[in-house]
């Protein structure tokens, strides 16, 4: 047989054999498909709980349904302990969820060696409009938010917490929707709300002023926290500048609001604090800008609220220590307060 002749044969064997190979492979494909499947399956991850943590500051909302997908929303990191050796501070989400997520997130942190823990609150204003209260009786006069949430807001409301000083000792002002309650006065620190819900905060006269959108200010003392500083007066004369506590303590129940570099709320309340301590921690949480709210145990009061439409609303104090019950947000009350929605709600 000629050398040639043999090459064709052997090309033609090695052409069938890889032939019956591939109609083998394909005869067993579909077995070996679920036997792979099979062991993706024993093998895979067990899927996240609801609310796992993410890196990249957000949550997971399982799927819902049928037509729907895994979700993240923003929320706020973890932040290193104030005091070395302390836990690290991780924020879980509070109140009812929104359509677009939680707004509203809250943590604790010890300010320093040997203190209690307080209480933050962390405040998204893209999620959630916030509503400053006039009191029944403080300021005086009548304005179209005031006394208590009626309960057409109850669906959407998140959460309340306490307004300033009251008025004889505040050295600000209020005023609501054209009604001057109390002359606002330059250079007071002002919780200002504008048209739509979103809160600034700064003081009167230089960073802020009256504008056709402001829907409320509320002013009190001095700007705690400015350009993300203490103001230098926490160190000079703190009970005269920021306030005579019970039994003229330093360290006592105090509270706080701040205002971010992206818009966002913190609150920070509890006891033993200076007013040293309290600016620390709200910048610790992120406040560019920040003030004090009240002081001494009756008056420091944070409530987070969910609703359900068959049981109402069911609100929780972000610590048991607190005075008031959160319904006292919901009924008249004549001290003037905040409180915080679902936007949309």
């Amino acid at each position: 047989m000629r050398p040639n002749k043999v090459k064709v044969k052997a090309k033609v064997a090695a052409t069938a054999a890889v032939a019956s190979a591939v109609a083998v492979v394909l005869m067993l494909a579909p077995a070996w498909s679920h036997l792979a499947a099979s062991h993706a399956r024993r093998h895979a991850p067990t899927p996240p709980p609801p609310y796992v943590r993410f890196i990249n500051r957000g949550y997971l909302r399982p799927v819902q349904g049928p037509y729907s997908y895994p979700q993240l929303w923003y929320s706020p990191p973890p932040r290193a302990a104030m005091v070395p050796g302390y836990p690290v501070s991780a924020f879980t989400p509070l109140g009812t969820e929104g359509a677009g997520g939680y707004a509203l997130f809250t943590t604790d942190v010890v300010p320093y060696a040997g203190a209690q823990s307080v209480a933050v609150a962390w405040i998204n204003q893209q999620q959630a409009s916030v509503q400053i209260y006039a009191g029944t009786s403080q300021p005086a006069g009548s304005f179209p938010y005031q006394g208590a949430v009626p309960p057409s807001r109850f669906p959407s409301l998140i959460a309340a917490f306490e307004g300033g000083f009251q008025f004889s000792v505040a050295n600000g002002g209020f005023y609501q929707a054209g009604t001057v309650g109390i002359p606002l006065r330059n250079g007071a620190a002002s919780l200002v709300e504008y048209q739509g819900g979103t809160l600034d905060i700064g003081t009167w006269g230089s960073e802020l002023s009256m504008t056709p959108q402001v829907q409320t200010v509320r002013q009190n003392l001095y700007l705690l926290v400015d350009q993300g500083q203490l103001n230098p007066l926490v160190n000079v004369d703190p009970l005269v500048t920021w306030g005579y506590s019970l039994g003229n303590l330093l360290a006592t129940w105090r509270s706080g609001i701040g205002i971010t570099a992206n818009g966002n709320l913190v609150w920070v309340g509890g006891p033993g604090l200076s007013p040293a301590d309290l600016g620390n921690v709200l910048i610790w949480a992120g406040a560019i800008r920040g003030m004090q709210l009240d002081i001494n145990p009756a008056w420091v009061n944070f409530a987070s609220y969910t609703y359900q439409p068959g049981s109402g609303i069911h609100g929780t104090n972000l610590l048991p220590a607190m005075y008031f019950p959160p319904s006292h947000y919901l009924t008249p009350f004549w001290r003037d307060f905040i409180a915080v929605s679902l936007r949309g709600g």
